[in-house]
C-alpha cells in the first residue's frame, strides 16, 4: 500500500478478542495505536470482545490493523471476515493464518519442504470421550513416547503464548497429566521431542529476515511467565558466525514462504547442541508490546517502532 494512500486512509487497529490472549492483544493494540497516533494517521481503536462483534465490523473501516492474538485473530477468523467485506488488512491470507496456527499441519509443510523440525505424535481426542486417534511423525505412538522419547514436549495444537505447553522429562503419570492440562486448551495435541539448545527468534518482515534475538529465560524454558511476568529473562542479539546468521535467516524465511506468509510474522527456532536450527513454530501476529520481540529484533536495524509500523502498514 502506497504511503500516499496510508496517509488517506482510515485505520482502525483491531485487538482484545476472545482468546486466552486477549490481555497481551490489547497491550499490542495500545501500542500500535500511539504509534499511528505519532505518525498522524487517521487512526481508532476497536476493542472486540466476541465473535458477533467482529461478524459486525463496519464495511467502512479503510484499512484493519489486526493486533488480534490467538484465536480469532490468527487462526483465519478476522482475516475472513475482512476478506468477505473487501476491508484491506495487515498480515496473512485467512488459509495462511489458519495454516500457521494449526502446529501440526504447519510441520506437515515444512516436512514435506525437507525442513528440519523436531520429530512429533499427533494425538486427536473426540471432545466427549477419551478416544483419540494418533498419527506419528518420528513418534510412532503415545506407547513409544512413554518408553523412549524422553523428554517430550506436550503442546496444544492451536494456542498461542505458551497457554498448555510444558516438558515432561521421564514419567508416564507426568505426561498423562499434562496432556490433560493441554487438553483445556485444544483437542488436537502435540508431543514432540524435546531439542536440547538454545531459543532463537527470527522476525520476517515482507522479504526480509531480521536480526535473530537469542531467549534467555531464567526458567526451565520460555513459557508465560518468562514472556510477560518476569524480569529476568534476558533476550540478546544472537551471537551466530557471520555463515550462522544467514543460514538461520535464509531457513526462516523458507519456513515463511513455504506457509505463504505476507507482511510479517516470527519464525521460533531452537538452536540444537549438534549446531542444527530446528522450527518450531510461527506466528503471522506476533506481539508488539515493549517486551516483545519483533521489535526488538527491528531495533539491532536501526528500525524504530513507528518506523516498523508504517512498514508494515505499507505491506497490508
Amino acid at each position: 500500500m502506497e504511503l500516499n494512500l496510508i496517509n488517506k486512509t482510515k485505520i482502525t487497529v483491531l485487538c482484545g478478542g476472545w482468546s486466552a490472549e486477549r490481555e497481551i492483544s490489547l497491550k499490542t493494540g495500545a501500542a500500535v495505536f500511539e504509534s499511528l497516533k505519532e505518525l498522524n494517521l487517521n487512526s481508532s481503536l476497536m476493542d472486540l470482545k466476541s465473535e458477533q462483534e467482529a461478524l459486525a465490523i463496519d464495511s467502512s473501516i479503510g484499512l484493519a490493523y489486526i493486533a488480534l492474538h490467538g484465536r480469532g485473530g490468527e487462526d483465519g477468523f478476522i482475516q475472513r471476515i475482512l476478506e468477505k467485506k473487501k476491508i484491506k488488512y495487515t498480515g496473512s491470507s485467512s488459509s495462511v493464518c489458519n495454516l500457521a496456527m494449526n502446529k501440526i499441519e504447519a510441520k506437515k509443510v515444512w516436512i514435506k519442504e525437507g525442513l528440519l523440525t523436531p520429530s512429533f505424535l499427533e494425538l486427536s481426542y473426540q471432545s466427549a470421550g477419551e478416544d483419540h486417534e494418533e498419527k506419528g511423525y518420528g513418534i510412532s505412538s503415545l506407547s513409544d513416547a512413554i518408553k523412549k522419547e524422553w523428554p517430550v514436549v506436550v503442546k496444544p495444537c492451536r494456542e498461542g503464548s505458551s497457554f498448555g505447553i510444558s516438558i515432561v522429562k521421564k514419567h508416564s503419570r507426568n505426561l498423562e497429566e499434562e496432556i490433560h492440562e493441554a487438553r483445556k486448551y485444544d483437542d488436537s495435541i502435540i508431543i514432540e521431542s524435546y531439542i536440547e539448545g538454545r531459543e532463537l527468534t527470527v522476525p520476517i518482515l515482507d522479504q526480509r529476515a531480521l536480526t535473530p534475538i537469542s531467549i534467555i529465560p531464567n526458567s526451565e524454558f520460555y513459557d508465560f511467565d518468562a514472556k510477560y511476568e518476569r524480569t529476568d529473562t534476558q533476550y540478546v542479539r544472537s551471537d551466530l558466525s557471520l555463515e550462522r546468521m544467514e543460514e538461520v535467516k535464509r531457513l526462516s524465511l523458507e519456513a515463511y514462504n513455504a506457509l505463504g506468509c505476507k507482511g510479517w510474522a516470527r519464525v521460533d527456532l531452537i538452536e540444537s547442541l549438534d549446531n542444527n536450527f530446528y522450527l518450531i513454530e510461527i506466528n503471522t501476529v506476533p506481539g508488539l508490546t515493549k517486551t516483545s520481540l519483533f521489535p526488538k529484533s527491528a531495533a539491532l536495524e536501526d528500525i524504530s517502532f513507528n518506523q516498523l509500523i508504517l512498514e508494515m502498514l505499507k505491506t497490508a
